[in-house]
């Protein structure tokens, strides 16, 4: 008697959208952000340097995108506690600010990307993409 055939195995589990964290004080971005990026990644958002502190540890994103003006600290100094408790996390800094200064500073701390506002939310996209 013939052995009935063997179920076909199932597909692998569909990956689960990478989860991106994204540091920016203007509400019009964070709108932005929401509406290009929340059918993409599971996204959260912070506006201010203590609930990004919050957000690092309750929703563990596998991206950063780090805004360097932030109303309660600057960027370089979250960056740097986000380098001692998550050195791995890769983070792609924003800023609608050109100066050498804090570009020096982040670049000393290691980071994945550096884009100077406006830019294109394509860019942005396919850099986190990039990311692995």
């Amino acid at each position: 008697m013939a052995s009935p055939p063997s179920p076909s195995p199932s597909p692998p589990p569909p990956s689960a959208p990478r989860r991106v964290l994204f540091v920016e004080d203007e509400s019009a971005l964070r709108r932005t952000y929401q509406r290009f990026f929340s059918t993409r990644y599971d996204v959260a958002f912070a506006a201010s340097g203590s609930e990004a502190r919050r957000q690092l540890e309750d929703f563990r994103p596998e991206v950063l995108v780090l805004d360097l003006r932030l109303p309660d600290t600057d960027g370089v100094t979250l960056l740097q506690e986000i380098r001692q408790s998550r050195p791995s996390l890769p983070v792609i800094v924003t800023t609608a600010y050109v100066s050498m200064e804090p570009l020096i500073h982040v670049l000393d701390l290691g980071h994945s990307g550096y884009l100077v506002k406006p830019f294109d939310m394509e860019d942005l996209a396919a850099r986190i993409d990039a990311l692995g």
